[in-house]
């Protein structure tokens, strides 16, 4: 079996998909920041030391998920390709609903919307993201192979990520959150 480094820079590489994805998810950000009057994120999150450190991570793992994106063919010969392509696109859709649902929510634990049937619709919508640029550029190459493994990363950060804004969500929302914890998954469905 022959593994190849592909150095080449291109229109045609997975970033341009990157691009495109997050400027449309941070352009819906901006909007439903600016319809709901404050950020989406909780500042007092970000603020503290774990929400820093969360901001931090997740800043360097975009930078990698790039840097490996600029060097990745999309490979649209693979049936793999139109598997992912799909999923970019329902990943897209699922954090245009969840700040949809946050643009048009006053305060408190979110429980409207899509936060009826996932705590974290937006980490779902990320990784179906993430798990699409896998396929969309999966070739035997080194390239491939840091994206599984970026992609792995991405959901092991993303979950401890979880972990800790439901920490604060706990403190912060007490009695409140815990029942909603008990009647909606953190992920979906069973996850």
């Amino acid at each position: 079996m022959l593994i190849y480094i592909n150095l080449e820079l291109g229109l045609y590489n997975l970033w341009i998909f990157l691009a495109a994805g997050y400027g449309l998810i941070w352009a819906l950000m901006i909007f439903a920041d600016r319809k709901r009057g404050r950020p989406i994120e909780d500042a007092e999150f970000y603020e503290s030391p774990s929400g820093k450190k969360c901001g931090i991570i997740n800043r360097v793992h975009l930078l990698v998920v790039f840097l490996v994106c600029l060097l990745t063919p999309i490979n649209f010969d693979s049936p793999l390709f139109w598997i992912g392509f799909p999923l970019y696109g329902i990943g897209i859709v699922l954090n245009a609903i969840a700040m949809y649902s946050f643009a048009v929510f006053t305060g408190g634990v979110n429980t409207t919307g899509i936060y009826r049937y996932s705590r974290n619709p937006m980490y779902l919508g990320a990784s179906l993201f993430y798990l699409a640029l896998c396929l969309m550029g999966w070739t035997i190459s080194v390239s491939g192979f840091l994206l599984i493994l970026i992609f792995i990363w991405w959901l092991v950060l993303s979950h401890q990520a979880v972990l800790l804004e439901e920490s604060f969500l706990e403190k912060k929302y007490g009695e409140t959150f815990l029942r909603y914890k008990t009647r909606v998954p953190r992920y979906f469905l069973f996850l």
